[in-house]
């Protein structure tokens, strides 16, 4: 939770210093013996009552700013929260996958995603995964997951791939999004929070995956174009996200090249609606990582920062 000067606080604080300093003492003492601090009756009681409302203004400020940062837990129960909370907790798990609906999308929605449990069959499930991703979740509602339950392996796993934050940017599709700051601040919260409950584990970070804007084409409806400030915003908070790795226990990947066109577009046969991945796309991407997860998972010597590239066409 975080306090912002703003022009209302300044100005309280400077009506306050037109008083000569005083101690709490001075404030409330009864009688009217003169001190090294005095101040005459008259004022003390417009001053004591200014305290007051300063602090009563001070803790609605600070809850005023909390309510929808990306580093402050949002209560998000549900169902699957539910179910996933038993999955941990009785169940033993040596990669954990977090995020939204790109790593919801892995295995575990129906539909068009149906097919994809063949990827997370190959790749992730011979690793002894669990997806924690939900679908239109954010920073905030993965804090509250985590706080409330889904952290509570019994053993801790051996590592943890995180992507989040696309949904935090995404100012056609929700009421509010945060800005490039909030965004690191929130995975940085997340990271910290693994780690706190997990201090053996290691953590892989994703670059936010790349989206596509007004101009582009997507092939598997809804297509979610995403607008030129959500864009911005994404390419600054992934860029922010990379300073998280100290090659120790935190580790970040950026392979948002492999799902570009060679004029720098996002290539709809890899995101098919411009967000989410084709069951090409998520192959790519599971089998872009899994060398990286592995030596996680094993305990082997990884580079802090990786940033995967296209082979080039000859």
């Amino acid at each position: 939770m975080r306090l912002n000067l703003d022009p209302m606080f300044l100005l309280i604080l400077s009506w306050i210093s037109r008083f000569e300093p005083l101690t709490l003492i001075d404030v409330f003492k009864a009688d009217n013996q003169a001190s090294g601090h005095s101040l005459n009756c008259k004022a003390k009681g417009p001053l004591i009552l200014l305290l007051g409302c300063l602090v009563g203004f001070l803790n609605l400020h600070s809850l005023l700013a909390a309510q929808g940062d990306a580093d402050v837990p949002q209560p998000s129960p549900s169902s699957r929260h539910t179910e996933k909370v038993k999955a941990v907790r009785e169940g033993s798990y040596d990669l954990v996958l977090i995020g939204d609906s790109i790593t919801h999308c892995l295995g575990e929605l129906d539909g068009k995603y149906a097919p994809f449990k063949a990827v997370w069959d190959q790749v992730f499930a011979p690793l002894k995964a669990i997806n924690l991703g939900f679908n239109g979740y954010r920073t905030e509602q993965i804090l509250w997951n985590l706080e409330n339950g889904q952290l509570d392996f019994h053993e801790s796993p051996k590592a943890f791939m995180l992507l989040i934050g696309t949904n935090n940017t995404d100012d056609r599709h929700f009421a509010t999004t945060h800005t490039a700051e909030a965004i690191f601040r929130g995975t940085q919260a997340i990271v910290d929070l693994i780690l706190k409950r997990h201090p053996t584990s290691r953590v892989l970070v994703m670059r936010i995956f790349p989206r596509g804007g007004d101009g582009q084409e997507g092939i598997s409806p809804p297509i979610f174009h995403a607008s030129p400030q959500c864009l911005r915003t994404c390419q600054e908070a992934g860029d922010m996200t990379r300073k998280l790795a100290d090659g120790k226990r935190i580790f970040w990947m950026d392979m948002n090249d492999l799902f570009l066109t060679e004029q720098g577009q996002v290539d709809a046969e890899l995101l098919w609606d411009l967000l989410h991945p084709s069951q090409k796309g998520a192959m790519l991407w599971a089998q872009s990582v899994e060398p990286t997860l592995k030596a996680l998972i094993t305990g082997q010597p990884t580079e802090a920062i990786q940033v995967l590239r296209r082979s080039p066409i000859e």
